[in-house]
Parts: structure tokens; sequence; C-alpha cells
């Protein structure tokens, strides 16, 4: 393993030399933190002038994970959290594929294309909201891919870095539908279901149709006309469950309540995976996650010759055919190769 791991210092090494660090926006102002491949721990506490002076270390220490506040300070470097001076933070999001309740996610155990595919419709889910029920510009908000199961969003505006945790609280409920009342969309003769309508009230109004269009239509035809009959409401509460199920976003409420947070840096490199925390449009989404982990394999050049220290769950990794038992002595590209030993599925043949 010592010998793998100098391999991967390497690599991590030369692809810091040349790291786009232009996503890191405000850098004097935020608090970075570092794990190491050959420490335990993290480095945490640490603040840098500019990207050459940032670079520079990373390229002499070579860490295995990157981290950097969501908040701005003006003294990042005090260790002391309440004398850094908080001057706002960033609203972000993290969806993470192993903590979704679909089937393609239960027990994953290595990355899949099927489990992070859900977890791009979450983000996708989440864009809907953001866009249409918060009125954010789709240009304030950065999505990234997190370089193994999920993705993280970010929101850097003005107007949502002095949210404290208490109002980041309200947005989290919202986004789970916690509390969620069908009633609260009915007020009188005014019914607030329609596929015509943006936001909740359309996406509400997918979802019953699915479920049962009839009903969808007697409601809607009620609105402007009259007051929506209780056997109408009653019916419409019994679907409660299934409207919280479907549109309620699994986001990691914790990171977005945090105004501390430290988050992976943008266009660093996961020190489990290989891969790249990169970048994404939300075109880039829509092409599919072969081409999410397409941008964002670095390592792609030479094989690496493996033994298999257990038998692997799934058939692809990363996209490409992998097939062993226990024991088996496979050859892969290198960023596989990379990602299974990290993740400890197989152990470098010399």
């Amino acid at each position: 393993m010592v010998g793998f791991i100098d391999l991967v210092k390497v690599l991590f090494r030369n692809y810091y030399r040349s790291i786009d660090l232009s996503e890191v926006s405000d850098l004097q102002g935020r608090e970075f933190g570092f794990q190491f491949f050959d420490k335990e721990g993290m480095a945490r506490h640490m603040g840098f002038k500019n990207e050459e002076e940032l670079k520079h270390f990373l390229i002499s220490n070579t860490p295995s994970h990157i981290y950097y506040s969501t908040a701005i300070y003006k003294d990042p470097t005090n260790q002391d959290m309440d004398a850094k001076g908080w001057l706002g933070a960033d609203l972000v999001f993290d969806i993470d594929g192993d903590h979704l309740p679909t089937q393609s996610c239960q027990g994953v155990e290595l990355m899949t294309l099927e489990c992070l595919s859900d977890a791009a419709e979450e983000v996708n889910k989440l864009l809907d909201s953001l866009i249409e029920d918060f009125g954010l510009s789709d240009s304030s908000i950065k999505i990234f891919f997190s370089g193994h199961r999920g993705f993280h969003v970010h929101i850097e505006s003005s107007e949502v870095r002095g949210l404290s945790d208490e109002e980041r609280r309200e947005i989290v409920d919202y986004l789970l539908l916690r509390g969620f009342d069908i009633e609260h969309l009915i007020r009188g003769n005014v019914v607030l279901i329609d596929m015509k309508l943006r936001g909740i009230g359309g996406r509400l109004a997918s979802v019953i149709h699915e479920v049962d269009a009839g009903l969808l239509d007697s409601i809607t035809s009620r609105s402007g006309r009259g007051r929506v009959s209780k056997y109408l409401v009653r019916k419409l509460n019994s679907f409660n469950s299934v409207i919280s199920e479907r549109l309620s976003t699994h986001i990691d409420e914790v990171v977005t309540m945090d105004v501390h947070r430290l988050i992976r840096m943008p266009n660093s490199l996961h020190g489990k995976t290989g891969l790249r925390v990169v970048r994404l449009t939300p075109s880039d989404l829509e092409r599919g996650v072969e081409y999410v982990i397409d941008k964002a394999i670095q390592f792609r050049k030479g094989s690496l010759t493996l033994r298999l220290i257990k038998k692997l769950p799934v058939r692809r990794v990363l996209g490409e055919d992998v097939v062993g038992d226990e024991g088996s002595v496979i050859k892969v590209p290198t960023y596989i190769g990379i990602y299974l030993v990290m993740s400890n599925w197989g152990e470098l043949v010399d």
C-alpha cells in the first residue's frame, strides 16, 4: 500500500501543478481544511492570500482531500470560531447518493451509475425549487459533482450570504416538505394547484394527475367558481404521503444549516476516488451521469494491475466493465485502479 500511496501522491501533485482555482471565490476570506495520505485527522483554520500561495501549498503537501469554508471571514485562520469575524456564508446543498431511499442506492457499496442518476434527479428537483419557488436566477447557482456519490449546489450571491442558521432551516423544511398540508394551496374558491402554474402548485398538479387525473380535473374546475367541497379536500389529503415522497428533495439538512461548514473545494481531487470535484451545467446533467463521470476523470493514461480483496458487488465501475472474484488479478485503467484500491476493494500487484 505504501508504494501505491506514493504513486497516487505523484499523480495528485502533478494535477495540482496546473489546477484551476477560478471557481474558488473570495479565496482570502475562506478557511481551508486538509486531510493527507499519511496523516490522521484534519488540518484546518488555514488561510491563503491568493491562488499562487494556495497552489504552492497543494504542490508541496499533496493533500488527499481539500475543503474550504462556505463562510467568509475577516480572519479565517483564527482557531476561535467566534473570533474569525463571520461576514456571511454561501447557501450550500449536499445531495449524497448513499443517503437516498431509492432502490438503486440502498446498501450501495461502490458507486453505481444507477445510484448517481438518482442523485442527479434530486439535483433537478432542487433546481426547480430554487428557481421557480425561491426566485433565484439560474446564473447564481453553481452545480458540482462531489467526486464520489453525489452533488453539491452552491449559491454565493449577497442575497443569501446573510441568512442565519434559523432562516436556512426554514429553507430546509420547505424543501423536505416538513409540515406540508395540501389545504394551504386551497383558499376559499382559489385553488393554487394547476399544471399551468410554476413552482409547487404546478409540480403538485403533475403528481395528482398521475395518481388520479379525474380528481385534478375536479379541483381545477372549481378554481374561481366556488368553494372546493370537503369531500374533494379529504381526498386530496389522502395523497399527502405520496406527494411528500415524490416532491420532497433529499438534501443533507445539516450541511445547509451550518453557517461554518467546510465543503469540498471545487476542482480538488477526491482522496477516495481520484475523481475531480467538477462544475456542471444543467445541460451536463441532462446528458447523463456517464458524461458527468467522464468530465471528472483525470488519470486516463496507463493501467494498473490489482488483486481484488473481495468480489466486486457490481459489474460496472465508473462506467467500465470490471469483473472479478476475491483474489482475482485484473488489469484496469489507472483511474479505476485508484478508485478500487482507495475504496479498499483491491491492492496493487507489484
